[in-house]
């Protein structure tokens, strides 16, 4: 009997010490301390069972539980999320009635599974009384059942969704207020969620200007920018709209989709990166970077794909993403170094905006993965990651405008240089086409003077030889005729050699036409009473004289001093020539000059004189002034 006894009270020994939890004891919560909603954090006691100690089936107590530390309503660190957490707390219903109240741990949890202590044994048992509410996600709560006086000793088994914005802020309340409790924890961020709705307004408008930008310039690089605000825009808008909401999509967003969407966007941006700067081109080195990052990110996302639906490691899961995220602010810290070092003003700017951007992500990235916060005497906005992301990407984006702008004028400088340099070109070929064009005209009148110069010249002089040797030979028996042959081969040479002269192209000078003329009036006016003088300036020699402007001068200068040798009754000629933009030649004699009654006799001369410089663009003019003076007027350009 003495052995039996001495058994017996190791065994009771041994089960009240398995009943008895090793860490402190959770503090009993009385129902009556609250009407609508009671948080119950204080009162609570946590254990995260990373070596897998407990097991739910034969569950007497936490091994080492431990009061909630001040993060937990803040975050859950990566390790933890992977292991199940179990939350201890003690409700005692002191009313006078039966009471049913939910259970809500906090945000996100895949499982929440209820047991409680049984009075009798000491183990914990499943809650199968555990209803859901069917208006929230089966995740979301349990309901406690206590009648009056009844105590309930509970420990909640949560499992986490793959996220490192869980949250355990357990707290009691009736159902009918549920839906309004779930309200104020979502407004809870209300000022936070109305930016959030702003830049997602401004990421609408970037899209719809990316898009115009495209449509009006066919560049590709806008499209990338569109698809890179519709990642971000999409991302920002879920994750104000979908904040705190338990249902089954904001679990997928918040654990998968959103980082997804932000590695998306990023992608597209460092291809827009590559595209706008033309840094395959232009910057080479800068280009291998972004070429690097857009490798990592796509490797990045394959990657973390693969952890989030076939592993149940979310620390390694959670690193690949931080990894991503460093391996962006890197190329950040580079593009600002880059840009700073080549002093490009297009870099510089983007520059600015990649440095607010980089300040943002770093915040962001560190109020991520730390439990630590700012002061909290400072606005909510000071402890949210995703506002400091947001201004991040607003600063960026003007600068962006800047340097889009600053593009622009460059891109459209660059089109009007391009442009003139393309008519000068043009220009340029107009002009060989029509120096081609002259030289051979010029080429071919040369062989035609040659031509009419060797075989008409020849031919017409041998005719007037042999009209002059038959005069000869018949004495005072010659022809009539014979006479007329001489003398119009003699006119025909005198033409002819006019227009070899004038097709030559070696005679296209103002110094040349001069002399031809000289000789001209020299040899027409030797045989009369007339005396004549040529003035003319000394810097004559170079100035250039088409062809046709000469052949149309000389005639002119030819009928009027032949109208001077028959009509003008002059004893002296003045053939005086100007040079200015225009080449001016006066024809004076000291004659009768202009008579009505014979105006009639030569009237037609003037008419072909006038239309003569007409074709050349010129100006004829003839008046009396102490004789007749011919003005003939040609321009020189």
């Amino acid at each position: 009997m003495r052995i039996f006894a001495i058994t017996s009270c190791l065994i009771l020994m041994v089960l009240s010490g398995i009943s008895q939890p090793h860490g402190s004891p959770a503090d009993t919560i009385c129902l009556s301390r609250f009407q609508l909603y009671l948080p119950i954090g204080r009162e609570a006691r946590i254990y995260f069972d990373t070596a897998n100690l407990v097991k739910t089936d034969s569950l007497y107590a936490l091994p080492g539980s431990q009061p909630l530390p001040s993060s937990a309503d803040r975050k859950v660190a990566a390790r933890y999320v992977s292991k199940a957490c179990y939350l201890q707390f003690v409700v005692k219903n002191d009313l006078d009635r039966q009471t049913e109240v939910d259970f809500l741990p906090g945000f996100y949890f895949n499982t929440i599974n209820l047991f409680r202590r049984h009075p009798e044994t000491g183990k914990y048992e499943p809650v199968t009384s555990a209803i859901t509410q069917k208006t929230f996600n089966s995740h979301t709560v349990r309901k406690l059942s206590l009648r009056p006086g009844e105590t309930g000793n509970y420990i909640a088994e949560l499992g986490f969704i793959k996220t490192t914005v869980n949250t355990i802020t357990p707290c009691l309340t009736y159902g009918f207020y549920l839906p309004t409790l779930l309200s104020q924890f979502q407004n809870e961020k209300k000022l936070n969620a109305i930016i959030t709705y702003l830049v997602c307004g401004i990421m609408l408008m970037m899209i719809f200007y990316s898009l115009a930008g495209f449509y009006m310039n066919r560049s590709i690089e806008f499209i990338y920018y569109a698809a890179y605000a519709f990642m971000l825009g999409l991302m920002f808008f879920f994750k104000a709209y979908l904040y705190k909401t338990p249902t089954d999509s904001n679990f997928f967003f918040e654990s998968y989709f959103d980082f997804v969407l932000q590695g998306t966007g990023t992608l597209f941006y460092f291809i827009f990166l590559r595209t706008f700067i033309g840094s395959k081109t232009e910057f080479p080195l800068l280009n291998i970077i972004l070429y690097a990052q857009q490798v990592i990110t796509v490797s990045g996302l394959i990657l973390f794909t693969y952890l989030n639906f076939f592993t149940n490691n979310f620390p390694l899961q959670n690193l690949v993403e931080n990894l991503i995220k460093y391996a962006w602010s890197f190329s950040t810290i580079f593009f600002i170094i880059y840009a700073v070092v080549n002093r490009s003003y297009i870099l510089r700017y983007l520059a600015i905006g990649h440095t607010f951007l980089f300040l943002g992500g770093f915040l962001s990235l560190f109020l991520i993965n730390t439990a630590r916060r700012f002061n909290d005497q400072l606005t909510a906005l000071s402890n949210d990651s995703l506002f400091w992301y947001e201004m991040g990407i607003l600063f960026e984006l003007v600068f962006f405008l800047v340097a889009l702008s600053f593009k622009n004028k460059k891109d459209i400088s660059d089109r009007a240089r391009e442009k003139e340099r393309l008519l000068m070109d043009y220009e340029k070929e107009a002009y060989e086409r029509r120096m081609a064009i002259l030289a051979a005209k010029q080429d071919e009148r040369n062989r035609i003077s040659a031509d009419m110069h060797d075989e008409l010249g020849s031919g017409v002089t041998a005719i007037r030889l042999m009209s002059e040797l038959a005069k000869t030979k018949l004495k005072e028996h010659a022809l009539p005729e014979i006479e007329k042959i001489s003398v119009s081969a003699n006119d025909l040479i005198s033409k002819m050699n006019t227009i070899i002269w004038t097709m030559k192209s070696t005679n296209d000078t103002v110094d040349n036409m001069i002399a031809y003329v000289r000789s001209y009036a020299a040899e027409f006016l030797e045989n009369t009473d007339i005396r004549w003088r040529i003035e003319y300036p000394e810097n004559v020699a170079g100035i250039e004289l088409t062809g046709e402007k000469r052949r149309n001068i000389f005639l002119c200068i030819k009928e009027a001093l032949n109208n001077i040798a028959k009509h003008a009754r002059a004893s002296e000629v003045l053939i005086q020539f100007k040079l200015g933009p225009h080449l001016v030649i006066l024809i004076k004699d000291n004659g009768v000059g202009m008579q009505p009654d014979k105006i009639r006799a030569f009237s037609n001369g003037l008419s072909n004189m006038r239309k003569r410089m007409e074709t050349v663009d010129g100006h004829f003019g003839i008046r009396s002034e102490s004789g007749t003076v011919v003005t003939l007027s040609v321009p020189l350009a």
